[in-house]
């Protein structure tokens, strides 16, 4: 890939807007697109069960979100652009397509499966190549973004920072629905928007029920990579998966996994081709020293999709939990494998795949989720509320650091926190006006 110098004032406003990857870690999206690639692919399959905010995005705001892919296909240069939407989901292009075929951007319906959001399995499906094992989509001339993201694009040619999210909030709630929400409201106000939980023990999964993670309580804020709030009661299944120590479920899987191999044989990456084998990562529960960190990189290339340990494993044993951390053990030792050893190891894909894809209605079965299967409908914007709490790190790269005080007064997208100079990140911006009540290295709290 060669760098682009094409349109530098986009890219500073993309920049300057705080645009991160909204479906993800957040990378700074202003860096992914200094690049010139053959394909951009937006992201709308909507991968985790429950979720509907990225179909909202694209209904509500169809003509913001095809001008951030025009903007961003002006920036790469590139050739092809196509919009991946699952099948639950396709007809959403009934609104795009007449936008879309003017400019020549494609659509791909992909099937009702899980996981169809991963970037590995998008640009496969786009354009049958394969991301070198560890690598990103810019090594075979792609980038991908989340059609959020592309919307925030959009926004920020036109000035307007990064100061909302589209969420979902689902589960054990009154009314799911999908809302635009101010930066750093509470999960609380969410959810009492959604008519409050209907549980007395309400625990929160985060971004999505395979790959979320469980928040540490009501008062934690929506930052700009939360997708998703799935209220369940703390005796769900889910709840109970996620919340073992690791001391339990290595131990567990110390005496209870027998080899059956069955989570590599569902593993996505496995049966893409890709160097990784959750069943012998299992075998090193019983190893130590040096042994352990070569099993261990059966562990490297885990997308940490959660099919292994929810799905695969006929024991409930938790080979994803395994995975992570061996991932660790390798990243303490400094332990990688040698280029010429994955590409010995990295092989075609396997003519099972197709058959082994995971139906979405296999995981709401499979999971306890039948009962909150419930449309999310789009309700619009939350009114302002009393507080929000911006933390300094809603992205990849170094936290930024608070440009307000204490007392101070700030209007809605005034820069609060700014990225240190020379190193990679996103600056975030009020999301509410009113006066700052706190401004320290982690968060600047604003009341209205």
């Amino acid at each position: 890939m060669t760098t682009s110098t094409q349109n530098p004032s986009l890219s500073d406003l993309i920049r300057d807007a705080g645009v991160v990857g909204a479906g993800g870690a957040g990378f700074p999206t202003f860096r992914k697109l200094d690049a010139q690639v053959e394909h951009l692919i937006a992201n709308g399959a909507e991968c985790e069960p429950l979720l509907y905010k990225d179909r909202e995005v694209m209904l509500q705001e169809a003509e913001a979100f095809v001008e951030g892919l025009r903007i961003m296909q002006q920036l790469t240069g590139a050739a092809h652009v196509t919009v991946v939407v699952k099948e639950k989901n396709a007809d959403v292009l009934d609104v795009l397509t007449p936008l879309m075929d003017p400019l020549g951007f494609k659509s791909l319906v992909y099937r009702d499966v899980y996981p169809a959001g991963d970037e590995y399995v998008l640009v496969h499906a786009v354009t049958g190549r394969l991301i070198p094992p560890g690598g990103l989509p810019l090594q075979v001339g792609c980038v991908v973004d989340n059609v959020e993201t592309i919307l925030n694009v959009a926004h920020a040619a036109a000035g307007k920072a990064v100061t909302e999210k589209w969420v979902t909030v689902t589960g054990a709630v009154k009314s799911p629905a999908t809302y635009k929400v101010p930066v750093g409201i509470s999960f609380r106000d969410c959810i009492e928007a959604a008519g409050g939980a209907t549980t007395p023990d309400p625990m929160i999964l985060t971004g999505g029920v395979m790959m979320g993670g469980v928040a540490g309580g009501l008062d934690d804020e929506i930052t700009k990579t939360i997708g998703g709030l799935i209220v369940l009661p703390a005796d769900h299944y889910l709840i109970q998966r996620k919340t073992a120590s690791q001391s339990t479920y290595t131990r567990i899987g110390h005496g209870q996994c027998d080899q059956c191999s069955m989570c590599t044989e569902m593993c996505p990456r496995y049966l893409m081709g890709y160097p990784i084998e959750p069943h012998k990562v299992m075998r090193t529960l019983l190893m130590t020293g040096e042994a352990k960190e070569r099993g261990s990189l059966w562990a490297q290339y885990c997308c940490e999709c959660n099919i292994c340990s929810l799905i695969a494993c006929p024991e409930t044993l938790d080979p994803k939990s395994i995975c992570v951390d061996a991932k660790k053990i390798l990243r303490d030792s400094g332990t990688k494998r040698e280029k010429v050893e994955l590409e010995s190891l990295t092989r075609g894909i396997h003519p099972g795949r197709s058959g082994r894809e995971i139906p979405i209605k296999t995981l709401y079965q499979r999971l306890g989720l039948r009962p909150y299967d419930k449309k999310a409908p789009y309700l619009g914007s939350l009114p302002q509320p009393a507080k929000v709490v911006i933390p300094m790190q809603q992205h990849i790269g170094a936290p930024c650091v608070p440009c307000v005080a204490v007392g101070d007064r700030v209007r809605v997208g005034q820069c609060v926190g700014k990225v240190p100079d020379g190193q990679l990140g996103a600056p975030v911006h009020a999301s509410i006006d009113g006066t700052v009540t706190e401004a320290g290295e982690t968060r600047v709290s604003i009341e209205g």
